[in-house]
């Protein structure tokens, strides 16, 4: 192609400059010899023959440029000149050089912060081979349907299937006999195909393989293997290639170790990091391997070369429907379909689900910030810009060309764009962390890596060069729009403004209030959603009550042992010194679990609907959510018992079987008829058909959101349901770090069995509920307060250069007989203007935009008067006081100095 010798040539005469420029010069003045030489033979002097012969050259220095106009390289040399030029007029102007730079610094800055953490949460690709290739499979799938797919799919190189990482307790053996135990740490369980199918070749040893992954729930009683990460590997063995075949126990399986993964591989989940991987079926008991009414797995595959995720998913679709009629367990199945989504960042995971679009909105937010820093900068330089109407003048008046002139002020704007972008690493930096500890809040810590990658870097230097264009535009092209004469007679000291010199300034003026106008708003409806989700009555008080999460791999899953497991623990810690009332359950309110029950109450018949869909199970079932909870544990989280009784000691595994619903659940099933005494059956598990009576109704309460409608649900004695435990409830008069150390030495003496995770008082548990929420009010909230700083600086920086200008205009009117007043009460009016102008664009805009935040608004609408007037109040107020300081300047104006002035 053209372009190509060109751009080759371009390069070779960047560097070949300096030997060109003195070809030229002996080039010239070869020419300028011969010429003389000729006329000297002619019969010409040589003084005569010389001045002839540069007459017919002309200008040496005019010929030297046009052939230098010639070179590529000269537009470099310019832009060289630009800059420097540049650089001296940003250091003429301190101020307003560190006024402009620090405010792009926040602007760019925080936009680069947020893109950080969505480029590590949302778009970096897997450290794997071909991670475009990844896709996963989004359907309810159980694992001996996982086994058939893979077996019959023809669109698939393979598919590995993981059960994500889980808390275990690992034991390092030492030589010596001695040996560390490590609580908590997170491990992979995967299929034997998990490493090969990502490519991925490991450190030292080798990875998993089909032979591993073999024998259900074998690895306690035959032992197993484990693939170590690098970071444990450094950290517990010192990077000591002599780990290899050690026996470390995971849990109570001792697993020789095969092979260590490649530094930087976290595995497929974004956020996630593992210590360890193990093979799955060894490591899962044998109902949940065989049960094809459960799914406990996710699975992700890689597309064969030439197949698309369309024809995939296609593919997969029919094959998922034939296999469904084969089991003959599920209804509807030509409406089932077999989902691929894109996994070359990783598998979904509660991570991405939960701060994907509030991300996103913060993103939005912190763009609308930027676009106000650009009018303010915008504005600055256009005051500047009349302080320099002089010398541009001159520049012009001299031969310099518009164009030329153009790029010059261009490059000015540009340069100091790009030292607000390296000002604002530094912002970056601190403000990805700072999002990063908002969103910690899980029980397993996130790792995710915020070192700025080539996106990232990319996304810093586009956003740098944009923005000086962006606010460098205007007053490069205002500045060029000027008459000659009337510049050059006023020279540097500019020229009286008029209002229509200032329209621009009060356009820009105009957008960065209704820009923060709306960002207030948006702050104002989160904060007051935030306010009535905690006002609402949550059916429970949380106050001194603390909830201790818990890892429980018991040993002896028999009922008996189960029951008896849960009675010594919540009446050990009931008797410790400072506990008011304890109790354990199964599931951990406010925990993120959400299990139904199948279900058959008497004397209610489910419409057609609730039987159709659970007819797989049996006739004129209901599903209802459901835990198992031990005595005392509406009485620890501060549950109302409305009627009956509640569970009780004598409610173990020899009683009746007894249950507590709550009040959802009897109006829904019971109406106006007394639940109490009442019997419902279960459908499955070791209770099914026996009959379990309601012995007593509970106050509604939240469960899992604040903003959803209380669902029916009951609670079952745990003795009678023995469940591995999931939390213990401790109300107590104790700070909490006194009780968790007292509450994990109890523990520890019942079981080893128990792993404490994480400790949290029921306050701060079910505000981690609303971390999304939280993250984008407060967000909201603090760019709101900046970007109404920002507009009203601007305001005032507006009003001083115009009342600068109007100096003149003032003292007349003063010396005309008008008092300080009233130059207040003009300055106040015309402020007034613009602002309302502001207020009109900044509810129109907040009309539309405040919808994309519905989903965190609870208890009004987006478009809450309330909230609007509130927002419109505070921005007046705040223009009102930007404004009065240049205001109450101008009135202070002796009319004999601003008339002498003007």
């Amino acid at each position: 192609m053209i372009w190509q010798p060109l751009r080759w040539r371009y390069w070779v005469d960047l560097f070949r400059r300096r030997k060109l420029t003195q070809d030229l010069d002996e080039e010239i003045g070869a020419h300028i010899n011969i010429e003389i030489q000729r006329r000297v033979e002619q019969g010409e002097s040589p003084a005569e023959a010389r001045t002839a012969a540069l007459r017919e050259v002309r200008s040496v220095t005019f010929v030297k440029e046009a052939t230098r106009d010639a070179w590529a390289w000269t537009s470099f040399e310019r832009l060289a000149q630009d800059l420097r030029y540049a650089v001296r007029m940003l250091r003429r102007s301190p101020g307003f050089s560190a006024v402009a730079i620090l405010s792009l610094a926040l602007g760019i800055g925080a936009n680069t912060a947020v893109f950080t953490l969505i480029n590590a949460i949302l778009l970096q690709a897997l450290p794997v081979v071909n991670p475009h290739e990844l896709v996963q499979l989004q359907a309810f799938i159980s694992f001996p349907m996982y086994r058939d797919l893979l077996e019959r799919q023809q669109v698939f190189t393979d598919i590995f299937a993981s059960a994500g990482e889980g808390p275990f307790r690992i034991t390092v053996l030492s030589a010596n006999g001695q040996s560390a135990e490590l609580d908590n740490m997170p491990v992979g369980r995967v299929s034997g195909n998990y490493f090969p199918l990502l490519g991925v070749q490991p450190a030292i040893g080798r990875f998993l393989n089909g032979t591993d992954d073999q024998n259900p729930n074998s690895s306690e009683s035959t032992g197993s293997v484990v693939v170590l990460s690098d970071a444990f590997w450094e950290r517990q063995f010192g990077r000591n290639p002599q780990v290899l075949n050690r026996t470390i126990l995971i849990g109570r399986s001792p697993c020789t170790v095969i092979g260590v993964a490649p530094r930087g591989f976290f595995g497929d989940v974004v956020g996630n990091a593992p210590v360890a991987w193990v093979p799955l079926i060894p490591f899962s008991p044998a109902n949940s391997l065989t049960n094809r009414r459960g799914q406990f797995t996710d699975y992700i595959a890689r597309l064969k070369p030439g197949v698309n995720r369309e024809q995939a998913q296609a593919a997969m679709t029919v094959l998922f429907r034939q296999l469904l009629r084969v089991e003959g367990l599920q209804k509807g199945i030509n409406e089932t379909n077999v989902v691929l989504t894109a996994a070359d960042s990783g598998g979904d995971s509660f991570l991405r689900r939960t701060f994907a679009k509030p991300l996103w909105i913060i993103m939005a937010i912190v763009g609308l910030v930027l676009l106000i820093t650009c009018a303010n900068v915008g504005n600055l330089l256009l005051a500047r810009s009349a302080f320099r109407r002089g010398e541009v003048a001159i520049r012009l008046a001299i031969g310099c060309s518009r164009q030329r002139l153009f790029r010059q002020l261009l490059t000015e704007s540009v340069l100091l764009s790009f030292l607000g972008g390296i000002a604002g690493i530094g912002v970056a930096y601190w403000g990805s962390q700072q999002l990063l500890r908002m969103i910690a809040f899980f029980p397993l810590p996130i790792h995710i890596d915020l070192r700025p990658d080539p996106r990232v870097l990319g996304f810093l230097i586009a956003v740098s060069v944009f923005t000086g264009i962006g606010f460098g535009l205007l007053p490069a092209l205002r500045s060029l729009r000027l008459n000659l004469a009337p510049a050059l007679k006023s020279g540097h000291r500019g020229s009286v403004g008029t209002q229509r010199r200032q329209r621009l300034n009060r356009v820009l003026v105009t957008c960065q209030m209704a820009l923060s106008l709306l960002l207030v708003i948006g702050a104002g409806l989160l904060i007051r959603s935030l306010y009535n989700l905690r006002s609402l009555d949550w059916g429970f008080r949380p106050e001194n009550v603390v909830i201790f999460d818990l890892a429980h791999s018991p040993q002896h899953t028999e009922p008996e042992a189960l029951s008896e497991v849960a009675r010594q623990v919540y009446q050990t810690v009931g008797q410790l010194p400072g506990v008011q009332s304890a109790s354990v359950s199964w599931l951990t309110i406010f925990g993120g679990s959400d299990l139904s029950f199948p279900i058959k109450i008497r004397d209610y018949t489910p419409t057609e609907k609730e039987s159709a869909r659970w007819a797989f199970i049996g006739q004129g079932l209901v599903m209802v959510r459901n835990d198992a909870v031990s005595p005392r544990y509406f009485e620890t989280i501060g549950m109302r018992l409305l009627e009956g009784r509640s569970i009780r000691d004598e409610d173990g595994p020899d009683s009746p079987l007894v249950a507590v619903i709550n009040e959802a659940m009897a109006r829904r099933y019971f109406g106006t008829d007394r639940a109490v005494g009442h019997f419902m059956t279960a459908a499955v598990g070791p209770a099914k058909d026996k009959p379990i009576e309601i012995v007593g109704i509970v106050h509604d309460s939240k469960y899992n959101d604040l903003r959803q409608d209380t669902k029916p649900l009951f609670y079952l004695p745990i003795r009678q349901m023995p469940r591995p435990l999931s939390s213990i409830e401790v109300r107590t008069s104790e700070p909490l770090s006194v009780i968790a150390g007292q509450v994990h030495q109890a523990v520890a003496e019942v079981t080893k069995d128990i792993m404490i995770r994480r400790v949290v008082s029921l306050s701060d548990q079910v505000d981690q509920s609303l971390a999304a929420d939280r993250l984008v009010m407060r967000l909201c909230s603090f760019f709101g307060i900046l970007a109404l700083l920002l507009a009203c600086v601007g305001l005032y920086g507006v009003m001083s250069y115009t009342m600068a200008q109007r100096t003149g205009e003032v003292g007349i009117r003063m010396a005309l007989g008008a008092n300080k007043r009233a130059v207040i009460s003009m300055v106040l009016g015309d402020t007034l203007w613009m602002v309302l102008a502001g207020v009109v664009v900044g509810s129109l805009l907040a009309f539309g935009a405040t919808r994309f935040l519905s989903s965190f608004i609870f208890g009004l609408t987006t478009t809450d008067p309330e909230t609007i007037v509130l927002a419109v109040l505070l921005l007046l107020a705040a223009a009102t006081l930007a404004a009065y300081v240049p205001a109450r300047r101008a009135a202070r104006v002796d009319p004999t100095v601003a008339l002498r002035h003007e």
